[in-house]
């Protein structure tokens, strides 16, 4: 007599209250081979629920569809009166997915694989989440979606290297292989076929060396398509004998089926119309045993083909109207549709919780997750503004490094031009205060490492003497003038030291390098709006010719710039920022730097 016969009774015999622990069942966990009827019978409602999820997949493995969906919403129902947490959830979910993808309702069945997806990616587990990826690649897979499907498919390849050999790994190189081969007959695309070779020879390599017979069929009739493809029938039919051997008999799957349809299509192209016709009518029998409409609608595709090659028209135009009541019930745009939806809905919230249904005696847990998310919240902004602080320090590092950096390489075209400048002038007293003036910006660059601000007075004389030395390095190239709005006190007024000299020396090392006019360098400082405004202008070749050393060093000045500007906003909780451009009046570069207006006499940090 059925199982499903006693439920009634013993559901009666049910004590009517709840366990203290909930979501908990102390049977089946001393006992994973519990009967289903201990477990009907147990006095704890989660225990009655496990049953039903175990009676339920039962009936999915038979095709009894119905009783399959009865008994999961029977689990359902208690699930959600003892408000079981969403992890507790997950072989509800796989059998729903699997229920809804053997009805050929994909948005349910996507739905459930991406909840799914969520907890084993929460939990780590690498093989179910291989499982999963290769499953919601089928479902792109059934709905032509080519770029969905590979995405997932590809996803899941890192996660099937790493697992151990054995029937798991076995089973998702196979699934990786057919979805590739799925894709190619779509695509035709050579890549694709190629991967699923791959993937079919390492399982069936692995297989071999396990002895796993289950691993082994799948793998023979997924080599029997790559055959197929290259039209040599011969090799293909003993790739398909081979997993038909393999087979337990009497025992349905879709690898049978899928090998008596696959025989029937190569005994068919080879002529044998007969012979197809025996192996094409008993893939149409197992299809319809598995109750799977898409394989189904294969068998009838495959039917009507050879009923039409021996001139049963009838038959033929009968086969192929089923085929078609099927499919168009299958590829509905409203479907696809609809799965799209699904899909975005998980991207948007992949972690969001999925069971929200909690009685009021529950209510405890809700504010016990408030709770803790609140403390989650606290630590990451502890974490985060540690973060900050630590990258204040790393820039603050790195400007400082930043601007030792740059005086090594003047130091030493200055030292060069001044031994020149003394072997051919032969000048003691020009050679004097040259050296003096050197010795005073070697003392100021080296000090500005380490000086976070200036007075305006301090940078207009070293920028002064700056540019004299490089005017003793480049005689005639180019002249300069340093303005100051009467409304700055320069002797006051702070900005950051060494943010002007970069783009000065970009001018001169750089921007006057090729032309054959006097350059003019200008650096204007002004008071506009409680911010000092430094623009910064020359006459040079500009920032037209991409990849220049101009524009890379223009570029590396920025960078410095713009990690300085980006300390001082943080600190200050200003809106301090600079622009660089071609002059649009004309050659060369214009440089703009806002800063805020900051005065001596109120600050302690320069």
């Amino acid at each position: 007599m059925k199982l499903h016969v006693f439920i009634l009774p013993l559901l009666l015999l049910k004590v009517s209250f709840s366990n203290a622990q909930t979501c908990h069942c102390t049977e089946l966990e001393a006992d994973k081979e519990i009967s289903i009827a201990t477990l009907l019978s147990s006095k704890t409602d989660f225990c009655t629920a496990k049953g039903f999820e175990k009676l339920a997949s039962q009936f999915l493995d038979e095709k009894k569809l119905d009783s399959a969906a009865h008994y999961l919403g029977l689990a359902e129902t208690l699930f959600q009166k003892e408000a079981c947490k969403t992890a507790q959830w997950i072989t509800i979910y796989k059998l729903r997915s699997a229920l809804h993808f053997s009805l050929a309702e994909y948005e349910k069945a996507l739905d459930y694989s991406l909840k799914m997806l969520a907890l084993s990616q929460e939990k780590g587990n690498k093989e179910e989440e291989a499982e999963l990826l290769l499953g919601i690649s089928q479902i792109f897979a059934r709905l032509k979606q080519l770029e969905k499907g590979l995405t997932y498919v590809r996803q899941s390849l890192p996660l099937i290297e790493t697992l151990q050999p054995g029937p798991s790994k076995v089973d998702l190189l196979n699934k990786a292989g057919s979805r590739f081969y799925f894709f190619f007959q779509d695509t035709k695309s050579v890549p694709l076929y190629d991967s699923a070779k791959l993937y079919f020879t390492l399982a069936l390599q692995i297989a071999k060396t396990i002895n796993y017979k289950k691993g082994m069929q799948v793998s023979y009739n997924k080599m029997n398509s790559l055959a197929y493809q290259q039209k040599n029938f011969e090799l293909s039919l003993r790739y398909i004998d081979s997993s038909i051997a393999l087979s337990e008999p009497g025992k349905i799957n879709n690898t049978i089926a899928t090998s008596f349809g696959d025989k029937g299509n190569i005994l068919l192209k080879l002529g044998r119309f007969r012979e197809a016709k025996k192996w094409a009518d008993s893939c149409l029998y197992y299809n319809q045993e598995l109750k799977f409409p898409p394989l189904i609608a294969n068998a009838y595709s495959l039917v009507a083909e050879i009923a039409d090659s021996l001139g049963d028209f009838a038959s033929a135009y009968h086969a192929l109207y089923l085929e078609k009541k099927i499919t168009d019930s299958l590829n509905t745009a409203e479907n696809a549709k609809a799965v799209t939806e699904v899909e975005k809905k998980y991207i948007q919230a992949k972690n969001e919780k999925t069971i929200r249904e909690l009685n009021q005696q529950k209510q405890i847990y809700a504010l016990l997750a408030i709770a803790g998310l609140l403390a989650a919240g606290i630590i990451a902004f502890y974490l985060r503004q540690q973060s900050l602080k630590n990258r204040q320090k790393i820039l603050e590092t790195e400007q400082r490094l930043n601007r030792a950096r740059m005086n090594p390489h003047f130091f030493f075209n200055a030292l060069t031009a001044l031994q020149r400048f003394a072997m051919k002038e032969n000048n003691g007293v020009a050679l004097a205060s040259s050296l003096s003036k050197f010795s005073h910006i070697m003392r100021e660059t080296l000090e500005s490492s380490y000086k976070e601000y200036v007075t305006i007075r301090q940078e207009l004389e070293f920028l002064k003497e700056y540019l004299e030395i490089q005017k003793m390095r480049f005689p005639s190239t180019f002249n300069y003038s340093l303005m100051i709005d009467g409304e700055l006190d320069a002797g006051d007024t702070l900005i950051p030291s060494m943010i002007i000299q970069p783009f000065i020396e970009n001018s001169i090392e750089h921007g006057f390098a090729a032309i054959n006019y006097p350059g003019e360098l200008r650096v204007d400082f002004k008071q506009e709006n409680k911010l000092i405004k430094i623009e910064i202008t020359d006459n040079g070749q500009g920032l037209s010719s991409p990849g220049s050393r101009q524009n890379e060093h223009i570029s590396r000045a920025s960078q410095i710039i713009k990690d300085r500007i980006y300390l001082l906003n943080i600190k200050l909780k200003s809106k301090a920022a600079f622009s660089i451009d071609n002059n649009k009046n004309g050659p060369g570069v214009s440089v703009l730097i806002q800063l805020p207006l900051l005065y001596q006499h109120e600050n302690t940090t320069g």
